[in-house]
């Protein structure tokens, strides 16, 4: 995570999404408040000391997994708009079990909680805006699961390839993804086989290269998407 020095970009996106009415005396919090940054790749609250902020994601991709036993992880949902991150650890419920990794470069406003944790939960506007978030997010568990129950690989697979691939190319250890889908791995390798017979994807070295993203858009039904 790095902090960014823009006073003004973060006034301006805390604007933009209307932080202020979200709490009963935001002149008191306003110099908690940080721009952060978070790159490709980078696990969001891997290190305790991320835990001491709460985080309004604002722009790029995240990708939550459930981690279940043995290793193994699958797929909850994909961000792409505005959420509030670090809702449960405020309340101090363990999330070990849940992975939160940025898919591209992410733009976070970042409240640092640890000196106004009291101020907080007496605020009832934020409280408000927590409990929003926390039902936001049983809804999107409902969803999850109802979509790996029911929906194919072929449209979560096409969905997953949809929201990750980095400028119409897709690498990833599809190992992991098979695990990530709640499928085999030879059932995985099976549905990328089609979707390159189908002029789809194109094999190439390091992974694939998306060539017809619309028929890829047609089968993702926007699965996972939030």
């Amino acid at each position: 995570m790095e902090i960014i020095q823009n006073e003004k970009r973060l006034k301006r996106l805390m604007l933009q999404y209307n932080l202020p009415a979200h709490f009963c005396c935001f002149e008191a919090y306003q110099p908690h408040f940080h721009l952060v940054r978070f790159a490709r790749r980078e696990v969001i609250y891997q290190k305790e000391s991320q835990r001491q902020y709460l985080l309004f994601f604002v722009s790029g991709k995240l990708k939550v997994c459930c981690n279940l036993n043995r290793d193994r992880s699958i797929l909850v949902c994909v961000y792409t708009s505005f959420q509030v991150l670090g809702d449960l650890e405020f309340y101090k419920i363990d999330t070990s079990a849940i992975t939160i990794t940025a898919v591209e470069t992410c733009l976070c406003i970042a409240l640092r909680i640890t000196s106004i944790r009291k101020q907080l939960l007496a605020d009832h506007l934020f409280l408000q805006l927590l409990a929003c978030s926390l039902a936001d997010k049983l809804m999107r568990a409902m969803r999850s699961h109802s979509i790996n129950l029911l929906y194919p690989l072929e449209n979560k697979l096409a969905s997953y390839i949809f929201q990750v691939n980095d400028d119409g190319f897709f690498s990833e250890n599809l190992t992991v993804l098979a695990e990530l889908l709640g499928a085999s791995y030879r059932h995985l390798l099976r549905v990328m086989k089609q979707f390159v017979l189908a002029g789809i994807l194109e094999k190439c070295p390091g992974g694939y290269r998306i060539l017809d993203g619309w028929r890829l858009m047609e089968l993702t039904e926007d699965l996972y998407l939030t």
